[in-house]
């Protein structure tokens, strides 16, 4: 009898047990679900309407450069040294070795320096329907698109930036006051589609 009494006993706490461990973890989904929920609703605004009111036309064309600049990498990776192997053989001379190696340098230089400046510019900007936050798309290394969603409050206007900006500039600086990162815009070829709304994000130009 004692020691079926104290098999119950031990039955009893062991379930006890795992009773607590089992409402231990769910409290910790719980509470890991509703501090996803608050950061996403602090820092996602995909419930949220934006209205575009400016576009860069040619983000296709800068799309493009950023993907051609993979394969340029890939091109150059495996011409180099097949131009090395012909060279070795006896093939091609040494002069034309070089100049395999020289163009494909350059072009993938020249191509990741037009790459990496077009990540920079801005292909759309958006303001939600609260008029609060402003989301400016721009590319990504890869050609992909990043959305950057901020306060309006959080754009420094183009006429305080330390170069003054003009419309007649090719690119202007788009600047934020809680980071350093600089984007860039251009007013020459870009389309403002809503004026007003253009003016109470990055004030008048």
């Amino acid at each position: 009898m004692a020691l079926l009494a104290a098999s119950r006993m031990s039955s009893l706490l062991s379930l006890m047990k795992w009773k607590h461990v089992a409402s231990s973890f769910g409290s910790f989904l719980t509470a890991s679900k509703h501090t996803a929920v608050q950061d996403s609703a602090q820092t996602n605004s995909s419930d949220m309407q934006f209205t575009v009111f400016y576009r860069f036309p040619y983000i296709v064309a800068a799309r493009f450069i950023q993907r051609l600049k993979l394969y340029q990498t890939g091109l150059a990776i495996s011409v180099i040294p097949v131009a090395a192997h012909y060279y070795n053989t006896g093939a091609i001379g040494l002069d034309t070795c070089k100049g395999v190696g020289a163009v494909s340098t350059l072009a993938l230089v020249m191509l990741y320096i037009f790459a990496h400046f077009f990540q920079r510019v801005v292909g759309l900007a958006a303001i939600s329907s609260n008029r609060k936050l402003v989301r400016l798309s721009h590319l990504t290394f890869f050609g992909h698109r990043n959305d950057i969603i901020a306060p309006v409050d959080d754009i420094v206007p183009l006429n305080d930036i330390d170069e003054r900006s003009s419309v007649r500039d090719a690119f202007v600086k788009v600047r934020r006051y809680s980071t350093r990162d600089t984007l860039y815009m251009t007013l020459v070829h870009g389309h403002i589609e809503h004026a007003e709304t253009f003016q109470q994000v990055f004030g008048v130009i």
